[in-house]
């Protein structure tokens, strides 16, 4: 057999190697440009970008160790001492701070720096599975973020709890302690009196300002200043000047601790915080008026004047904020007043309609506010309401007012946001989804009926005002007043 020489051998890469070297290199180039920008990029403390005093928002409260003579920090810890305290606050919008639907979906958008908005909705480090101490380059969506090992699952879903604001670290054991109004040495736990730090805990959340962080971020309330440019007011109507915490929580004479009752009762805050009287969820109408709600608009309807020539009616209504140290409504820019005249046939249909808004004027992307018609303390706004009304007599004419915090635009938006955050809320995608279901965007805080026949009037009672409220449940929103 013959043998041909052996050839010499060279190797031609093919398209295998080619594929797989460029795949190397690319990975090394974005390895090496990604080295370059973590060299380059600057880790700016929360401290240099923010005022822990004029915007203490921006941060946490420290990590908090185990209660001594308690065993946690949890609500149903002090549960279980502080009872009615603690039945009180799980009916309210601080228990339910992190599933409040409207906050869930505000959070999706793209232009909320979460972190930020969570320092409100759960503000204790436990809270949080991240601490966040640092910007990359002074950027609030570039935060620096590491994994919490104190995070506590059960204690983030409870919301704004009792640690938010009672419960701190000694500086220098780190140890725990209660901060109450009181300071009683004898309690199971460590407690320290400071009735100062407590009375101004609301502004925290409630008064924030500062410089616009986004072109749509305006979460600045003026609650407080409000409160004091009415302070002279105040207390020549009421004896004496208010805060947050007077008018927010009043007191009741009772045991601090139900089971400890060989210390006398003593004057103690209620933990209702009812406000506006718009719960986070419909559940929350059912208890709302045995919380205290009374809302700070005082309304009064005159008589219906019907026009020589039969061709229209006008009434007066008066609007008197009566109540509310701060303007009405405050905070939240977009609440508003919504008063509602409108005449119905015999047959009860609405015939015609007419509608005035009290509240802050916003234009969007970008944020601007370009009015702001809000009643302040003691003052008193007239509404001439003119309907036309050929039949003016046969018919009935109603004036309803509401406080309102979503419109149906923008409960639109609210309804339609995507990737909902569930391991903050859970099945929160189908709340929000189904928000007219869950979530209460109004509530009627006066209704009158007057019969233009015979002049007979009905003022709704807080009950039925209520009952009017929990009706709007499921209600389609091209049905609804606002």
């Amino acid at each position: 057999m013959d043998h041909q020489p052996a050839r010499k051998q060279f190797f031609l890469p093919g398209k295998r190697f080619w594929k797989y070297s460029l795949s190397s290199f690319l990975i090394i180039l974005t390895f090496m440009f990604c080295s370059g920008q973590q060299d380059s990029a600057k880790e700016t403390p929360l401290t240099d970008r923010f005022d822990p005093e004029t915007q203490s928002y921006a941060f946490v409260v420290p990590t908090l160790k185990p209660l001594a003579g308690v065993g946690g920090i949890k609500a149903a810890d002090c549960g279980v001492c502080h009872k009615q305290i603690f039945r009180e606050w799980q009916q309210t919008t601080h228990a339910n701070s992190l599933n409040d639907i409207q906050f869930q979906s505000e959070l999706t958008k793209p232009d909320s720096p979460k972190w930020l908005c969570l320092n409100c909705h759960i503000p204790v480090q436990n809270q949080r599975e991240y601490i966040i101490t640092h910007l990359i380059d002074n950027d609030i969506f570039q935060p620096v973020t590491r994994r919490n090992p104190d995070f506590d699952y059960q204690l983030q879903q409870e919301g704004v709890t009792c640690a938010t604001c009672h419960i701190r670290a000694d500086q220098e054991t780190g140890e725990s302690y209660v901060i109450g109004p009181n300071g009683n040495q004898n309690a199971p736990h460590p407690v320290r009196k400071n009735q100062e730090f407590l009375h101004n805990m609301c502004q925290r959340c409630h008064n924030p300002q500062g410089e616009g962080l986004t072109p749509n971020l305006i979460c600045w309330f003026y609650t407080t200043d409000e409160l004091a440019g009415s302070q002279t007011l105040i207390e020549e109507t009421f004896g004496e000047q208010k805060n947050c915490v007077s008018c927010h929580m009043p007191k009741e004479k009772r045991h601090v601790a139900e089971d400890f009752k060989i210390y006398p009762e003593q004057e103690v805050n209620q933990h209702h915080w009812v406000g506006s009287g718009i719960p986070k969820w419909f559940s929350g109408y059912d208890s709302l008026l045995n919380r205290g709600y009374k809302g700070g608009l005082e309304v009064t309807v005159g008589t219906p004047q019907q026009a020589a020539d039969g061709d229209s009616v006008t009434v007066d209504v008066h609007l008197t904020n009566a109540r509310a140290g701060h303007h009405l409504p405050t905070g939240d820019p977009e609440r508003f007043i919504l008063a509602v005249a409108s005449i119905s046939d015999a047959g009860g249909n609405v015939q015609y309609e007419k509608k005035l808004r009290i509240g802050q004027h916003w234009l969007w992307n970008p944020a601007r506010k370009i009015g702001d018609n809000r009643i302040t303390f003691g003052e008193t706004r007239l509404w001439k309401a003119t309907l036309p009304s050929n039949s003016a007599r046969k018919g009935q004419l109603t004036v309803t007012v509401l406080h309102v915090r979503l419109n149906t635009n923008t409960a639109k938006y609210i309804i339609a946001a995507e990737n909902v955050d569930e391991s903050l809320f859970p099945n929160g995608q189908d709340y929000v989804r189904n928000a007219i279901h869950h979530n209460p965007f109004a509530s009627f805080v006066y209704n009158l009926e007057i019969d233009l026949n015979s002049g007979e009037r009905r003022v709704y009672s807080p009950e039925e005002l209520v009952a009017l409220s929990k009706a709007e449940k499921g209600k389609a929103l091209s049905e609804r007043l606002y």
